[in-house]
């Protein structure tokens, strides 16, 4: 007899089980489900109008791509991401102030006493 050979599919309960809805409460939020935002959908992403009404309906959540798309153009969208990678209030390191900062020590060490 041979061995089963079958995959195991992964258990839900995670993310990607509720980001097509978070994504379509979003998105319905700003836009509602109009066939206008269907059109304005697809001109942001290139996607097509079937992928955006599944996006709307939250039956599937744009892609990688799509995604960015949407959040360049969709503030609620955005918050939405941020809310679910839970990175609302995260205090990101300011690059260009610790910039200055360097810039600001290094001029105090290497300037000449008085």
């Amino acid at each position: 007899m041979l061995p089963k050979a079958r995959k195991t599919l992964r258990e839900g309960g995670g993310i990607s089980d509720e980001y097509p809805a978070v994504i379509a409460m979003a998105l319905a939020k700003e836009l509602g489900q109009s066939r206008h935002a269907v059109k304005k959908l697809t001109r942001w992403t290139g996607a097509s109008e079937r992928t955006v009404q599944n996006w709307l309906a939250g039956v599937r959540g744009p892609s990688g791509p799509h995604l960015v798309a949407l959040a360049k153009h969709s503030a609620a969208v955005h918050w939405a991401y941020l809310s679910m990678s839970e990175r609302i209030g995260d205090p990101a390191p300011n690059v260009s102030a610790s910039v200055d900062l360097i810039k600001e020590a290094l001029h105090l060490l290497t300037a000449a006493p008085r």
